[in-house]
């Protein structure tokens, strides 16, 4: 989903994580309508803001931990893998709080792969990555892209590069 930087692709994303109303319509993900069971529709979905300020106080292994509990599929292996990726190793006992803002996003974003959520909404991910991460994320995308298990719906100023998609959309005018 592409806009301008500004637009609203945040509030979209938003919109489906159930965290803003929508006006008409229902969202369903694996059979829970949204409006039924907001609840369990969340449950499905990985969703945290880039700015988020909510974990700060959490260390970066105990907020990993906490999402485990949270998501059924939580793969601890694939975490592994992420954290090895993404160089997180050296910040695993720090606060988030204490992290650079790219760190703190390749932290959310290790935790959205490894979640198992039937659907993962990212805004902007690449953005405040090394080049390395960057291309790491790029490859994770299009390896969930291709397994085609879960969804994903990436917020961003263009497409990512060489991940497959299911759809483009463009919300700018």
């Amino acid at each position: 989903m592409c806009d301008e930087e500004g637009e609203c692709k945040t509030d979209f994303l938003r919109l489906l994580a159930a965290e803003l109303p929508y006006a008409a319509g229902n969202l369903t993900l694996l059979g829970v309508a949204q409006h039924v069971d907001v609840s369990a529709y969340r449950q499905q979905v990985f969703w945290i803001e880039p700015s988020a300020t909510e974990y700060d106080e959490f260390t970066v292994e105990g907020f990993f931990s906490w999402q485990a509990s949270r998501y059924a599929g939580f793969d601890q292996t694939v975490l592994l893998q992420l954290i090895e990726g993404l160089a997180l190793e050296p910040h695993l006992f720090k606060q988030i709080q204490m992290l650079s803002s790219g760190t703190r996003r390749k932290v959310w974003i290790a935790a959205a792969f490894a979640s198992g959520a039937a659907l993962t909404l990212l805004d902007d991910p690449l953005a405040a990555l090394d080049k390395s991460s960057a291309l790491f994320v790029l490859s994770r995308m299009a390896a969930l892209a291709q397994d085609g298990q879960r969804a994903m719906v990436v917020g961003d100023y263009q497409a990512p590069a060489n991940v497959p998609l299911a759809a483009r959309i463009d919300l700018g005018g």
